[in-house]
């Protein structure tokens, strides 16, 4: 049992206060014990002095007066009969002829004989006190025996008064003890009952203890401290929850570990972007255990490291950028607890460093380009009217083989000059004149406009509209030359009775309202690693194309403030996504939300 500091206090005291009374007790009791059993022993004594000189006179009598010793033994038994002394034993011969004591005479021998084998004429066992003398004129043993409880009981009758002191003056120091034990203990018990509250976080508690002396002082003190760790600790808190508000609001994912490599904290940007990063779980899995394994490196190379982590979304194919750094986390003395990696998805500045990187490159492709053109145009133009020439002199009506091959070489010129004429037009497009455009009716006048090529292959488009507002501010004419290069891709990429779905939506991103044109074919797909290649000059994967189509479309997207991106699994089809804002720019698009 676990004792309380009131009782740690008592007890003590209380021992120290019973044990001196208990001990005063004991030794006055063993000392009046001993001076009532000193007296009795004289007081027998004189007795026992008294009845051999009484014995001697009646002997001296009847020696004098001739009187026989049988009648003087009788005389003196008579007399100590009529006296009644009490515990006389008579002996004589080994018997017993007077017996006050006890009326067993083999009791009374047996204290004769325990006396004369202690060859002392006094005996004191543990219950009787025998005291005896020896008369060798009559051959007489004289003794008086005296049971101790008499005289204990006398003692007890005698000390009364002592006892009754003491038991008086214990029950009071008990009840002094009590009271100056409760009066320390009080304000200790009141103090760690404040110091469990306090523990608990109830730091409005005060401990109000109206004295002068120590514990005066200790409780003026503990307040003093209580309130300057209510203060430290509400700044401390204010820390900490300034320190978490950042850690919130950051979009930037921060995880830390500790030395035995166990994840200590992550704040919510981190357990978004492992969360929603990705839908597939396994990519999850592995974005998480590669974070792992570069916090794992940090620690046991004892240094920073950053990587550039790319994920594939598996519904789509399309890539996500993470940049991920980790460093050790150190406390103030340098000394390494852990590591701690902080990482954020840069796939939309990826995006644009690519777009840039693409659209720098297609600028310098398109001012060779338009250099080239022009030099090449201006003979082509001169070789083009000297075999009309030369066709209309040498080739007679009936001259087929000639004619045939004369035509053949317009036709290369021809393809030439319109090959040039691509060129001019991916390097120098014309100015983007905006107007609000109905995106329906252009996407209608593309799709008559490729129908030859979508019935050769008796392909089957499908246009599903899904909101109403299908109004952009663009160029008509730049976004119709989109829409032809992305629905002859899409034939060129389908077999014999492909499918073609067209989609119209709208969607939002950071309040943003775009309006959404999805191409989704079922044709041959594009691999992977061509995916990023695919808006490229002169990249192509038809021997009979030239790689500028996608590059134009690319190009007159961007000039028309919008976005296109690609979508692709290999043998299941490919999916162009081009976005708009719908109100013409960002800038705008704010300014009509708030009107």
């Amino acid at each position: 049992m676990k004792w309380d500091i009131e009782n740690k206090i008592l007890i003590p005291f209380m021992i120290l206060i019973i044990l001196p009374i208990l001990i005063i007790g004991i030794v006055s009791y063993w000392n009046g014990y001993q001076l009532l059993l000193n007296n009795k022993i004289k007081e027998v004594e004189n007795n026992l002095h008294e009845d051999m000189l009484l014995i001697d006179k009646i002997n001296e009598d009847a020696r004098k007066n001739d009187i026989l010793i049988d009648l003087a033994k009788d005389k003196a038994i008579n007399y100590f009969i009529d006296l009644n002394k009490a515990g006389i034993i008579i002996l004589q011969n080994n018997e017993v002829i007077l017996n006050n004591l006890d009326d067993n005479e083999a009791f009374a021998k047996s204290l004769f004989n325990k006396a004369i084998k202690s060859k002392k004429e006094t005996y004191i066992n543990d219950d009787v006190l025998f005291i005896y003398k020896t008369y060798d004129k009559w051959n007489w043993k004289i003794g008086y025996g005296l049971y101790k409880n008499i005289f204990t009981n006398e003692l007890v009758e005698f000390q009364k008064n002592t006892i009754l002191i003491a038991i008086i003056f214990l029950v009071f120091s008990m009840q002094a003890t009590i009271f100056i034990s409760h009066n320390l203990s009080r304000p200790i018990k009141k103090l760690a009952e404040i110091c469990n509250k306090i523990g608990k976080g109830n730091l409005k508690e005060k401990i109000n203890i109206d004295r002068e002396d120590e514990i005066g002082i200790l409780a003026d003190a503990f307040n003093n401290m209580v309130r300057k760790l209510e203060k430290n600790t509400k700044k401390l808190l204010e820390m900490k929850k300034f320190n978490e508000d950042i850690l919130r609001s950051i979009s930037i994912g921060i995880m830390t570990m500790d030395k035995k490599g166990r994840i200590l904290s992550i704040n919510q940007a981190g357990e978004r972007l492992l969360k929603y990063s990705t839908n597939s779980r396994e990519q999850r899995e592995a974005f998480r255990k590669k974070i792992m394994d570069q916090l794992t490196e940090t620690l046991f190379n004892e240094e920073s490291k950053n990587e550039i982590l790319v994920l594939n979304k598996m519904e789509d194919g399309n890539k996500l950028y993470f940049d991920v750094t980790t460093s050790l986390l150190r406390n103030k003395n340098k000394k390494i607890n852990g590591a701690i990696c902080s990482f954020s998805d840069i796939t939309k500045r990826k995006r644009i460093e690519n777009n840039i990187e693409r659209i720098n490159r297609l600028t310098s492709v398109g001012q060779l380009a338009a250099g080239l053109a022009h030099e090449i145009r201006n003979p082509l133009a001169g070789m083009k009217m000297s075999i009309q020439v030369l066709k209309s002199r040498l080739c007679k009506q009936n001259d087929k083989s000639n004619l045939n091959l004369f035509n053949g070489t317009l036709y290369e010129i021809d393809r030439l000059n319109n090959l040039i004429t691509e060129l001019l037009d991916f390097a120098k497009p014309h100015q983007p004149k905006y107007e609000m455009t109905n995106i329906l009716e252009i996407l209608n006048k593309s799709l008559e406009l490729t129908k030859k090529d979508i019935n050769e292959k008796d392909i089957k488009t499908n246009i599903h509209v899904e909101t109403h507002n299908i109004s952009i501010f663009v160029d008509k004419a730049q976004i119709e030359q989109v829409f032809i290069n992305i629905i002859r891709n899409a034939v060129n990429a389908m077999n014999i009775k492909g499918v073609l779905n067209i989609t119209i939506n709208t969607t939002i991103r950071e309040k943003i309202n775009f309006l959404r044109i999805i191409f989704h074919d079922n044709g041959c797909g594009i691999k992977q690693e061509n995916i990023d290649k695919i808006f490229n000059p002169f990249f192509t994967t038809d021997p009979q194309g030239t790689g500028l189509g996608l590059s134009v479309v690319h190009k007159l997207v961007i000039e028309n403030n919008g976005e296109i991106e690609v979508q692709s699994v290999v043998g299941k089809g490919t999916k162009f996504i081009i976005k708009f804002p719908i109100f013409g720019g960002e800038l705008s698009e704010e300014k009509n939300i708030n009107n």
